[in-house]
């Protein structure tokens, strides 16, 4: 017997995880209090460490749902099918994703990598980004079609370059089926999206923020608008590169 997951197993799965797997929270308020405890760290560094925090709450959270249902990825490192899907995210994550590229690369090489990213696919990625995700009910086939890689892909080894801070859509899109359903369709219907957990995650997010306001604290972003203002995280990148770049 195959050991991967079929299509209609998958789909029982579903129903199973949503009406008995769901979440209560719980671990998403043990995580708000560990990361509002920390009386050391500037307000700025307390919300980049709930983004890393409350990302790895969502790891957690679904390693949990597997192993309650017998379930276990067949995503392997250097499979990056899914890295040609449109991510989009808030301002305030992808300012949070450049910091930690700067970060782990040097600054000089996180601008180099968006600079040439940018080049390399300027035309095609200028059509794709200005698809409009809320209204253009096929622009997630669109923009898949067109094989743009993620800005944070780095296509000669096919890993992330921000792995550890990579964004919420990547970490809960998961295949337990075939792996080669991904290289067949460009939006195979087997896989699985843990999309409920968003809504712990963002809330989190807003939690921390706020109680740092109410308490006296000073951000360097723009809340809440950054927090509410969504667009593809290469837009979004090219515009932190843009903010950095000196005045002529």
């Amino acid at each position: 017997m195959s050991k991967f997951k079929s299509f209609e197993e998958m789909k029982q799965i579903c129903e199973e995880i949503n009406a008995s797997h769901i979440p209560d929270g719980s671990r998403f308020d043990e995580a708000i209090d560990d990361i509002l405890s920390d009386e050391e760290s500037t307000a700025d560094e307390v919300v980049a460490n709930a983004y890393r925090h409350l990302l790895q709450t969502v790891d957690a959270e679904i390693e949990t749902i597997e192993g309650k249902m017998k379930l276990s990825p067949t995503c392997r490192k250097g499979c990056a099918h899914c890295c040609y899907f449109p991510i989009i995210v808030t301002r305030l994550e992808a300012k949070l994703i450049w910091e930690t590229m700067k970060q782990t690369m040097g600054e000089e090489a996180a601008r180099q990598k968006i600079t040439t990213y940018v080049e390399n696919y300027k035309d095609k990625l200028s059509e794709i980004t200005s698809l409009d995700f809320r209204t253009d009910a096929d622009f997630k086939y669109k923009y898949i079609s067109a094989q743009i890689p993620c800005p944070l892909l780095d296509t000669e080894t096919n890993t992330c370059v921000a792995y550890d801070v990579r964004p919420i859509p990547c970490r809960t899109y998961l295949n337990y089926a075939n792996p080669q359903v991904c290289a067949d369709d460009l939006v195979p219907k087997e896989p699985f999206s843990y999309e409920f957990l968003y809504r712990y995650y963002m809330d989190g997010l807003h939690e921390v923020i706020e109680a740092l306001l109410y308490g006296g604290e000073e951000v360097s972003f723009n809340y809440p608008f950054d927090l509410m203002e969504y667009d593809y995280l290469p837009n979004l990148l090219q515009e932190e590169l843009k903010n950095e770049q000196p005045e002529p």
